[in-house]
């Protein structure tokens, strides 16, 4: 079970009830101003693939969070972060050591 003071998940449950989330592959790949992609270690590997080519297109970090539906309530595979500060801060945290998420980053500008 994830720590329920862990700043990963206040950030994202910050962003969900400020709407600052998109859901689903379909919905990210026609999104405008996504951030940060999230990715649950429980997305099939066609799914993490997709969202890492995504990442990669966009120029922008993608996080793999271990069982995100523990942490949003709901069955949720992919996410996108359309916040430019609380996807920084997630990038920061991330960067900082925090050993349960791994972090990549898109390569394109």
């Amino acid at each position: 079970m994830e720590n329920n003071n862990d700043k990963f998940i206040t950030m994202i449950g910050f962003a969900r009830r400020s709407g600052k989330i998109v859901y689903g592959l379909d919905n990210l790949k026609y999104a405008k101003n996504i951030k940060l992609l999230a990715v649950s270690d429980t997305a099939s590997d066609n799914l993490a693939r997709n969202m890492e080519r995504l990442a990669d297109t966009n120029g922008i970090p993608i996080v793999f969070a271990k069982q995100m539906e523990a942490i949003l309530g709901h069955n949720v595979k992919a996410l996108g972060l359309t916040d430019g500060n609380m996807a920084k801060a997630i990038v920061d945290y991330i960067g900082g050591g925090s050993a349960q998420y791994t972090i990549k980053y898109g390569t394109r500008r």
